[in-house]
């Protein structure tokens, strides 16, 4: 065989399952347009008590209404350098609207 040959080969084959893909293939069914429908896209109010938003700026209310996880210590690799840090548990913020707000961090490992 030459390459011709194979290459008329290769060419018949894939012209043969491309049209028995199209062959299995089923035409999609027509369905028509959706039906009319209301809604609306208005948020609640936040006033009335439901739901809202944090209003910027995020205020931190003092440092020490901060919380911490007990120490850590935190050794490198090659044993030099030690720090040791009190991470974070939680910080107490205010918003614009002096509306309360607790951010609470994980217990890193």
């Amino acid at each position: 065989m030459t390459t011709k040959d194979l290459t008329a080969a290769l060419i018949a084959l894939s012209e043969a399952a491309a049209a028995e893909r199209e062959a299995k293939a089923a035409a999609m069914k027509e369905r028509g347009a959706a039906e009319k429908s209301k809604s609306s896209s208005v948020p609640k109010s936040a006033d009335a008590g439901e739901g809202g938003a944090i209003a910027s700026p995020l205020t931190e209310t003092a440092y020490s209404d901060r919380t911490f996880y007990a120490p850590k210590t935190s050794t490198s690799t090659d044993g030099i350098w030690v720090v040791r840090m009190r991470p974070i548990k939680s910080i107490k913020f205010k918003d614009k609207k002096d509306n309360p707000l607790t951010i609470d961090f994980k217990e890193p490992v």
